[in-house]
């Protein structure tokens, strides 16, 4: 009661503002993330049940869904089982985790920690009693100093408190650095990040169940190597769970099949938003 009374006194002198639309937070659980905008962010409905991609048939379609692979995971060999994608990289999500990313954005953080682990608990196929740990996806040294926090870790421990799961921030071990995902093209991102991770104790890993944890998730290469390593340490299982889930990357057609320059689409037009351009310039990324 005595800290409630305090925050009313601070909020009248220092009044408290949604770092998504800046409107004063007044009478709502979180400090940085309004009703309105936490309503913006719109959950994927029926993804992908190994990536977390939105569907590629429209809502509503007649045609049967396929549940076990989508256009972009189809072919691909993930080493983690699955991942849980909660909404679309795109309007207020994209701008969530380009603020989740700076020095400054760790409040909206814990508050993302929040609606992501509520959405998670009433999913198909999650159970808490599953995973022994959470993996936060660790960042490099010399960026966690010039970011000064860790946007996983802060997540991972977040969704700990709430799902019950132990966060384990230092199992995973970021030894070797990497350049930034943002403008690569899938297999360059996968080449960059090869041999990024290690475990430093396997012997905390072996025959146990962990989820990763991360802010987004495109191309899909930061949480592969992530789960190869734990895999490759004993790990008897690996999931994962991401915020955002962008939808701009595509997939090369096999040489085969596909003629020249062509390119398969991660999703429909009508979930993206976008037009397709230039094959050679679809492939760029703009996130990490």
């Amino acid at each position: 009661m005595v800290f409630q009374g305090w925050r009313q006194v601070l909020d009248l002198i220092f009044p408290r503002a949604c770092l998504l639309c800046r409107r004063l937070v007044v009478d709502e659980r979180s400090p940085s993330l309004c009703y309105s905008c936490q309503e913006s962010l719109t959950p994927i409905f029926y993804g992908c049940n190994r990536c977390g991609a939105p569907p590629a048939i429209p809502i509503g379609s007649h045609v049967k869904r396929s549940q076990s692979h989508c256009h972009f995971c189809k072919g691909q060999r993930w080493d983690f089982g699955r991942a849980w994608c909660f909404t679309v990289y795109q309007a207020n999500a994209a701008r969530a985790v380009r603020l989740m990313k700076e020095s400054h954005g760790e409040s909206l953080t814990l508050s993302i920690g929040d609606v992501l682990t509520e959405w998670l608990k009433v999913q198909e196929g999650f159970s808490e009693v599953s995973y022994d740990g959470i993996a936060p996806i660790p960042q490099h040294w010399v960026r966690r100093i010039v970011q000064r926090y860790n946007q996983s870790v802060t997540l991972g421990h977040r969704m700990s408190r709430g799902l019950g799961i132990p966060c384990l921030e230092n199992l995973l071990d970021r030894g070797r650095w990497t350049q930034k995902q943002g403008m690569k093209t899938i297999s360059e991102r996968r080449e960059n990040l090869l041999g990024a991770f290690t475990v430093p104790k396997p012997q905390e890993v072996r025959y146990r169940s962990f989820l990763l944890v991360d802010d987004v998730m495109t191309s899909g290469a930061t949480l592969q190597e992530a789960a190869r390593a734990l895999l490759q340490a004993g790990a008897r299982r690996v999931d994962a769970v991401v915020f955002a889930r962008g939808i701009n990357a595509t997939k090369p057609m096999p040489p085969s099949h596909a003629p020249q320059g062509d390119t398969e689409d991660l999703t429909r037009k009508e979930n993206s938003g976008e037009t397709p351009g230039n094959p050679g310039e679809s492939l760029r990324r703009k996130i990490h």
